[in-house]
């Protein structure tokens, strides 16, 4: 802190979205959004995978007071990893596709509203999660999640209507797999066309598939879900939307603190929306109230 001002980092990832916003969030720095008697803005643009983080990290070295992730959950996961366990809030600035986090937690979609959001200042604790060594804050999943997340990374549309088309190009050729899973020690075994691990309610674009799901109550919700006919896809789609899977009967849930997965043959995982190649058996874990963000 400088004079009593606040040191404020932006984080942007000028990929996410598309590239006239970050433009927007220079604007609003630049003018009355970010008062000039309380704070010292500093913007800093990625430049590849992984960079967020070593941003976050230089930051917090340099003793930044507020450090805010501009971009999708991909980005909001770079800048987490370097924050967790120390205290120093991180704002969300939601650029990406499905912003699924920054949904989850009230964040507007809006620039102005979010930016408000963050010179407010509330923050709590919340929970983030690991797969194997790999932090995650939202949602992890295998299966068919993990599929649609790699074809969508190859894809230069982003969006929900491109995330759709490829749900709907993948669907029918898809196979079920058998997962073995050992939930807070209760084995099951379950035949699924995803599971997810959820710590947040949803996917993103306000797909809810764990509204149940709460970032701040040290659980993970364990979602199963079955492949149903093509014909009750669309059924599915709009209960995930209405955040009402469990209506559907394809939907099963659990909740725990740890969760593994044994005899994997694919192991491609979603986290936070990217696809990452993880090693079996995997071993998922919560780590309670580590994490400090700021919400409205």
């Amino acid at each position: 802190m400088t004079d009593g001002k606040k040191h404020i980092v932006f984080i942007v990832n000028p990929k996410a979205g598309i590239t006239p916003k970050s433009k927007v969030i220079i604007e609003l720095l630049a003018g009355n959004l970010i008062p000039s008697s309380r704070f010292i803005p500093e913007v800093i643009f990625t430049e590849r995978v992984g960079h967020a983080t070593e941003i976050a990290q230089a930051a917090v070295g340099r003793g930044a007071d507020i450090i805010v992730a501009s971009g999708g959950d991909g980005t909001v996961n770079e800048v987490a990893c370097a924050l967790v366990n120390t205290g120093i809030p991180m704002g969300i600035l939601p650029a990406g596709s499905g912003n699924g986090l920054a949904r989850c937690l009230g964040i507007s979609m809006s620039y102005a509203l979010a930016l408000r959001t963050i010179i407010r200042g509330n923050t709590k604790l919340m929970d983030v999660a690991t797969v194997n060594d790999m932090l995650y804050t939202s949602i992890a999943g295998i299966g068919f999640d993990a599929h649609v997340a790699q074809k969508f990374a190859d894809s230069s549309i982003r969006g929900m209507i491109s995330y759709m088309q490829i749900v709907l190009n993948e669907f029918s050729a898809y196979k079920p797999v058998t997962y073995n899973l050992t939930i807070d020690g209760m084995s099951i075994e379950k035949q699924a066309l995803m599971v997810i691990f959820a710590n947040s309610n949803q996917f993103g674009f306000n797909t809810r598939i764990a509204p149940e799901a709460k970032v701040d109550d040290g659980l993970l919700d364990i979602c199963v879900i079955k492949k149903m006919p093509v014909s009750q896809l669309l059924n599915v789609s709009y209960n995930l939307l209405m955040g009402t899977p469990g209506k559907t009967a394809y939907a099963e849930y659990y909740k725990g603190k740890n969760i593994a997965i044994e005899n994997i043959t694919n192991p491609l995982m979603n986290i936070d929306g990217e696809p990452k190649i993880v090693e079996s058996p995997i071993n998922i874990r919560i780590k309670p109230l580590s994490l400090c963000v700021i919400v409205p």
